[in-house]
């Protein structure tokens, strides 16, 4: 995933520590009881209580820097019987490739960001991939509202290698 975005892979980010952070829990509630997460997100328990009554079994939650680029993702996931079905390297990468971008929460609701090929690995959609490099492209802003953005995308994701 990291390959996509161009960005070197690290074991800690310098400023941060880590921008990247998986947690995983049997219930919504055992986020709150662990002190050093309910420090890290503000009001915790509201968000474990509105996910738990929505039947949620994941949520990311991103902090941005002054630019409005994603700098940090929390990943909070509920263990249950969807999540368990699915291959750890697959549900950790699925995560990953949600958490570069700000997709809607509607944008795998029929496709998945991956592909399983005959040898049982999954891999990164190439739509999804050429997206991903299109959206980390150094000459870009790091973040913009501005519509025609998507224009930009996506000659970027079509132009010929």
């Amino acid at each position: 995933a990291a390959a996509l975005t161009g960005t070197p892979l690290a074991d800690t980010d310098p400023e941060l520590g880590a921008n990247l952070m998986v947690f995983f829990c049997a219930e919504w509630a055992a986020l709150a009881a662990e002190p050093r997460i309910a420090r890290l997100i503000p009001g915790l328990d509201a968000l474990t209580a509105r996910l738990s009554g929505l039947g949620a079994n994941q949520y990311r939650l991103f902090s941005f820097d002054a630019a409005g680029a994603i700098r940090a993702v929390a990943v909070l996931l509920r263990q249950d019987a969807d999540l368990a079905a699915i291959p750890a390297r697959t549900l950790i990468l699925s995560q990953t490739i949600q958490s570069l971008l700000l997709w809607s929460d509607r944008a795998f609701g029929r496709v998945s960001p991956l592909v399983v090929g005959a040898d049982g690995i999954a891999r990164v959609r190439a739509d999804h991939a050429a997206l991903i490099r299109a959206a980390y492209d150094p000459v870009l802003p790091a973040a913009t509202s501005d519509p025609a953005f998507a224009l930009r995308l996506h000659a970027r994701m079509v132009r010929p290698s």
